[in-house]
């Protein structure tokens, strides 16, 4: 099980470096922060591109620590709150 990614967790990219998630779902927080999904946005403009397919949000899949972007980077960070696999 991977803690859940929100708005502000760090995202590494071989890119650009160290950076964070800066989208997440509009109607949907955990902790006072937006849940970040599949399509959402880090500060780099990276795109979220894996995440839970069993747990969607707005229709689109929550992502957890350890899941990648399309700029080959990985969500490092996220709140052990709330755990899926």
């Amino acid at each position: 099980m991977n803690p859940v990614v929100l708005v502000g967790h760090r995202h590494v990219c071989p890119l650009h470096g160290i950076n964070e998630v800066e989208s997440g779902s509009a109607t949907y927080t955990f902790n006072g922060r937006a849940v970040a999904r599949v399509g959402d946005r880090t500060t780099c403009g990276a795109v979220i591109e894996s995440g839970a397919e069993h747990f969607l949000i707005e229709g689109a899949a929550v992502a957890r620590k350890g899941d990648r972007t399309d700029h080959g980077g990985v969500l490092e960070e996220g709140d052990d709150g709330w755990m899926l696999d």
